[in-house]
């Protein structure tokens, strides 16, 4: 009876290992074919997209051209036209405007009916402005515009706002003087300019002239205090209308130090042969450039806006738009300050005019 016990044991092991096995031969199947129809079915949505996008290239020559409303530099509409134009034979007009009055002269038109701009490039927090848009029928939203490179996944949805999406990302720095500063007297980061060595040698911006300083003064006033400011308008600042003729005017010897500024205002400048360069702090927040969409039914040529969207949304085109020293693309943010912080709600064109107020009487204006 032992003998036989343990000869049926044998043999009842032997079948659980042989179901064992079969399970997992059943599992691994499973997976597979799993697997193959995952890669089929993204080879499918993949080929649904190329579709898609094929079909907006060919609207959009239809339209032939596209009207750009741009707050960004000259020299990066001027780039990505005509790059734009050599992909895809379309005519490129833009048309340069700093973000406030560009927001003004956008919804002027909306409410007349007749808006010029297909699309918009507008710099700093623009989410009250596209809100009343988005409530009035003027804009869509980018994310449901149905962009292919949406749709593909390609663009990093974290640029993604509620109803933009941001294209560029500038962080702010410290323009100086390159015959009178050099090596460690070029201030590294912010509190740097407060060195007694700068009296009378730090030009500034209005804050008044673009609400897109106010991000910049706000992380300042949060991370630094009132105290900041105090030690700053001791140190008898010199003020200018905007960034423009303070950069100018520092490249002329009016100063040692001038901030805040983006690369590209800085580089237009040096350009020129004037003696400057820029700093970036490694705790700053930056200037961030969002695509707006002019609604469909309002647009003289909506799939040539959807289709220059498309282009600066994407790897290729975001290359073009950034190809800056210190341009940022949003497919590589490792250029970026290691303390880099987004703009917050509540500063740049979204600032509540109180805060406005507060910092513009910190800083001396």
């Amino acid at each position: 009876m032992v003998l036989m016990y343990r000869k049926s044991s044998v043999g009842s092991m032997a079948q659980r290992e042989d179901r064992l096995r079969h399970r997992l031969m059943l599992a691994a199947t499973l997976i597979l074919a799993a697997g193959a129809l995952f890669t089929v079915g993204r080879a499918f949505a993949q080929a649904g997209v190329a579709n898609e996008l094929e079909a907006l290239i060919k609207a959009a020559k239809a339209e032939g051209e596209v009207s750009l409303y741009s707050a960004a530099t000259e020299n990066v509409p001027k780039r990505v036209g005509a790059a734009f134009t050599a992909k895809y034979g379309i005519k490129f007009n833009s048309n340069r405007i700093s973000s406030a009055p560009l927001m003004q002269r956008y919804s002027a038109e909306s409410e007349a009916g007749n808006v010029a701009a297909d699309i918009a490039w507008i710099a700093g927090g623009v989410l009250p402005f596209t809100e009343n848009a988005l409530k009035r029928g003027w804009i869509e939203p980018v994310a449901q515009a149905g962009l292919p490179v949406v749709k593909s996944g390609e663009f990093p949805m974290a640029f993604m706002r509620p109803n933009s999406a941001v294209a560029q990302v500038a962080p702010w720095g410290i323009t100086y003087h390159t015959d009178r500063l050099k090596g460690a007297d070029i201030p590294k980061d912010i509190k740097d300019i407060l060195a007694p060595r700068f009296k009378g040698q730090i030009l500034l911006p209005d804050p008044r002239s673009s609400d897109v300083y106010l991000a910049f003064w706000g992380l300042v006033l949060d991370r630094f205090g009132e105290q900041f400011f105090t030690q700053l308008r001791a140190l008898e600042p010199r003020r200018f209308a905007s960034g423009v003729p303070a950069v100018q005017a520092l490249g002329a010897g009016e100063g040692l130090v001038e901030l805040p500024a983006v690369p590209a205002q800085v580089l237009a400048t040096k350009s020129t042969g004037a003696p400057v360069d820029i700093s970036i702090p490694s705790l700053t927040t930056g200037l961030e450039m969002e695509v707006v969409l002019t609604a469909r039914a309002r647009a003289k040529h909506p799939n040539a806006a959807r289709l220059l969207a498309n282009y600066v949304m994407s790897r290729e085109g975001n290359k073009v738009f950034n190809d800056d020293p210190g341009g940022v693309t949003i497919y590589d943010t490792s250029g970026l300050p290691k303390q880099y912080e987004a703009p917050k709600e509540g500063t740049g064109a979204q600032a509540t005019g109180a805060r406005r107020e507060q910092l513009t009487k910190l800083l001396g204006f």
